[in-house]
C-alpha cells in the first residue's frame, strides 16, 4: 500500500509472550511492508512520527496482531492485506478505522485537519467483513494463537518437502545485470526453486564453463529440480507438471491460495506458463536457452541457509559468480522458529562469511526484514550493510529494485 507508515504500540503491562507476540506481527508485516515500523507505547506519539514522513496513512498495530499473507505465483491473483485495505479506503471518510489497541488505520490527512484528535475522541469506523479474511488477533498474551501456531508447525512441515514450480518473486532484479558484474556467468549459487535461476543464467550470460550449485534444505526441491533439468525438454511446461504431481503425492507444492494438484485450475496454470513465456520473449527462446542451459554442470546441495556451512564450503572466489536465496531469512519456517533477533545474527554470519569467502560474489535476495537485497558484491554490501545497521524495525534500501517476496 503506497503512502503508509506502519507503528507497534507497546503494551501498557509486558506479557511473558510479549517478545513472541511482537516478532509474530513484524514478521508478518514483512511480507508486504519494507519501509522503518515505529514503536511507542502512545498512539498520539506514533501518529505524529508517521505524519512526519508525509505519507497518508498510519497502520498501528498491537503486538499478536497479524496481517495474513495470501501469497501465489508472480502473476497471480493473490490478494495481499496491503491490496486490501488500499481498495477498503480508497472510498470512505474516515480519521481513525478498526479496533482500539489492536489494529488502527488512521488517515493523517484528515487526523491533521481536525486538530489531531485522540483516539477516544473521534469515531472509530469498523473494519467491517471485507477485511476480516486478511486479519488475525492473537492476542498481545497470545491466548488466541493456538489454531494459527498449528497453522505454523504445519506449514513448517510442509516446507521440509515444499517445491515451487513457478517463483512468487518477480525477475525485475535479475534482468539488469550491474555494471560491475563480468560475464558471463561463472557460477550461480542458489535455491532449488521455479525458474528463476535460468533467467539469471539468461540475463547474466551463460557459457560453456557455467555451472549452478542449487542448494535447499527441501529434498523435495532438489530431487524435482534434478528431474526437471534430466527429463524436461523446455516446452509446455503445465504438461510436465501434470505427469510430475502424479509421481510425486507426498511433495507440497507451493501454487496459489486454495489450489493444490488435486484441486488444480489447469487454465491459471496455462495462464502463468503463457506469462512466463512472454517474460523470454516466446517459447522459441525459452525453449533454445533451456538447451543451452542442459549443457552445463550442476550440483544439487540440501542445506538449510540458516546453517550454511555445507553451501559456504562449496563457494569460491571468482569473477562472474552470482547467488541467489530468495527470503530464506524471512520465511515461515524462520519466523516459525527463531526469533527477529536470533534470524538477524543468522543473516549477520551469512553476510560476514560470503564477504570473507567470495567478497566479489554479486547477491540477490532479501534480508532478514525482508528488505531487497541486488545490485552489490558482498564485499560492498557488507560494509553498507553494518555501516546502516540491522535494526528488524529497520528499512534498509541496500539495492536497485524493490521486490516483494
Amino acid at each position: 500500500m503506497d503512502g503508509i507508515a506502519c507503528g507497534l504500540i507497546i503494551p501498557p503491562i509486558p506479557h511473558a509472550n510479549s517478545a513472541r507476540a511482537r516478532a509474530l506481527t513484524v514478521s508478518w508485516l514483512r511480507w508486504n511492508y519494507f519501509g522503518d515500523i515505529f514503536e511507542d507505547s502512545s498512539v498520539d506519539n506514533l501518529l505524529t512520527r508517521a505524519a512526519n514522513t508525509g505519507v497518508r496513512y498510519c497502520l498501528v498495530q498491537g503486538y499478536g496482531h497479524i496481517l495474513t499473507e495470501h501469497a501465489g505465483p508472480n502473476g497471480g491473483k493473490a490478494i495481499s492485506a496491503f491490496d486490501a485495505l488500499r481498495t477498503w479506503a480508497k472510498d470512505r471518510t474516515f480519521i481513525f478505522a478498526g479496533v482500539a489497541d489492536r489494529c488502527l488505520l488512521v488517515d493523517l490527512e484528515a487526523w491533521q485537519q481536525h486538530g489531531k484528535p485522540r483516539m477516544e475522541q473521534a469515531k472509530l469506523m469498523p473494519f467491517g467483513p471485507e477485511l476480516a479474511g486478511h486479519m488475525v488477533d492473537l492476542q498481545p498474551d497470545l491466548s488466541e494463537a493456538a489454531d494459527f501456531f498449528n497453522f505454523l508447525n504445519d506449514m513448517s512441515e510442509k516446507a521440509g518437502r515444499g517445491v515451487f514450480v513457478l517463483n512468487y518473486e518477480s525477475y525485475d532484479d535479475v534482468e539488469l545485470p550491474a555494471e560491475t558484474f563480468q560475464r558471463p556467468l561463472s557460477t550461480l549459487y542458489c535455491v532449488a526453486a521455479g525458474l528463476k535461476p535460468n533467467r539469471i543464467l539468461h540475463t547474466h550470460g551463460i557459457a560453456d564453463h557455467s555451472r549452478v550449485v542449487f542448494f535447499d534444505y527441501s529434498e523435495d526441491a532438489l530431487d524435482f529440480r534434478r528431474r526437471l533439468d534430466a527429463e524436461w525438454d523446455g516446452s509446455d511446461y503445465p504438461a510436465y507438471l501434470r505427469k510430475t504431481f502424479t509421481h510425486r503425492p507426498n511433495t507440497h507444492y507451493y501454487l496459489w491460495p486454495g489450489a493444490s494438484p488435486e484441486t488444480m485450475d489447469w487454465q491459471e496454470l496455462d495462464r502463468l506458463w503463457a506469462l512466463e513465456l512472454d517474460r523470454w520473449g516466446g517459447a522459441d527462446a525459452f525453449k533454445s536457452h533451456w538447451q543451452s542451459y542442459q549443457t552445463i554442470q550442476k550440483e544439487y546441495l540440501p542445506c538449510n541457509i540458516l546453517s550454511p556451512q555445507p553451501l559456504l564450503e562449496r563457494i569460491i572466489d571468482e569473477a562472474g559468480s552470482a547467488i541467489w536465496w530468495s527470503n530464506a531469512f524471512c520465511t515461515i519456517y524462520s519466523a516459525t522458529h527463531h526469533s527477529l533477533e536470533e534470524k538477524q545474527s543468522f543473516y549477520e554470519h551469512w553476510i560476514n562469511h560470503l564477504a570473507d569467502k567470495a567478497p566479489a560474489l554479486f547477491l540477490y535476495g532479501s534480508d532478514h526484514s525482508n528488505c531487497s537485497v541486488n545490485g552489490m558484491n558482498a564485499r560492498e554490501y557488507r560494509e553498507a550493510y553494518f555501516a546502516q545497521g540491522g535494526d528488524p524495525l529497520m528499512s534498509r534500501k541496500l539495492h536497485r529494485l524493490t521486490l516483494r517476496f
